[in-house]
């Protein structure tokens, strides 16, 4: 079974591009809940965890002092090099890997796995059977979002997405839905934390979107990534004082993979 057009390799090759990269920062954080939460589900003191997708690694390096160890994995050098660079990034508890999740040479055993926004790039079938191996409790922790909720601006920058993302296969999907489907996943407990209030300037609520697939400003042409700007601006700013303040919630879906074959 394919997977939903817009997530093909093409497409998640976007979050090397510099720019990318750059722009990470200016997402929201993830809530101090969720921490939490992913040391509960380890179900041990000091546990060891693999960070699959791990991006700038916010969560890694937040994890790391109440972790006994962690394998923190990126398809990305330029995202494994900024990881690295900042703050917490050379705790000691850590190891930082570039590689594919389904391939990267990882030694288990781990007591969670977690992939925090990255999942739906992997290829799906082939990363459930890498982490039944690495996993043997094939505990997996999948956190979604990161959503603005009650922006009233929302479906006038939906607009703005799907006429300037270079994205433009992408399609809807419930990716929790997509592995179910599929018999790869068993979910046993579904969260949403949150709302809760990021403040943050104009800029960097643009900045942010920059970091979203399909706005890559290495990939957007000039004159589209000026127009997007300049109509984000526009349809933020009288909502300013002087900073924007987001509600932001985190979906969270804990389970057990279900290697294929």
């Amino acid at each position: 079974m394919a997977k939903p057009k817009g997530l093909g390799l093409e497409y998640a090759a976007q979050f090397d591009d510099a720019s990318v990269v750059a722009a990470y920062e200016a997402r929201p954080p993830y809530p101090e809940s969720l921490v939490a939460l992913i040391l509960e589900a380890t179900g041990v003191p000091s546990p060891r965890i693999l960070d699959l997708g791990c991006g700038t690694g916010e969560l890694t390096r937040r994890l790391a002092a109440s972790a006994g160890s962690i394998v923190a994995v990126d398809r990305s050098p330029r995202m494994v090099a900024a990881a690295k660079a900042s703050v917490n990034g050379c705790h000691p508890n850590i190891a930082w890997i570039v590689g594919d999740a389904d391939n990267a040479p990882i030694a288990g055993p781990f007591d969670l796995a977690i992939a925090a926004e990255s999942f739906h790039w992997f290829d799906w079938p082939a990363t459930c059977a890498r982490i039944g191996q690495v996993v043997p409790s094939q505990r997996l922790l999948i956190v979604e979002g990161r959503e603005e909720i009650g922006t009233p601006w929302a479906d006038a920058l939906a607009e703005l997405i799907a006429k300037h993302s270079t994205n433009r296969e992408f399609e809807p999907y419930d990716l929790v839905d997509e592995l179910v489907s599929r018999g790869l996943f068993t979910v046993s407990d579904r969260q949403r934390l949150g709302p809760e209030p990021f403040t943050q300037s104009v800029e960097d609520y643009i900045r942010s979107i920059h970091s979203r697939n399909g706005f890559s400003l290495d990939r957007m042409s000039v004159d589209s990534a000026r127009a997007f700007d300049t109509s984000v601006r526009a349809m933020v700013m009288s909502h300013a004082r002087p900073r924007l303040t987001l509600q932001v919630e985190t979906r969270t879906t804990r389970g057990t993979v279900q290697p294929p074959g």
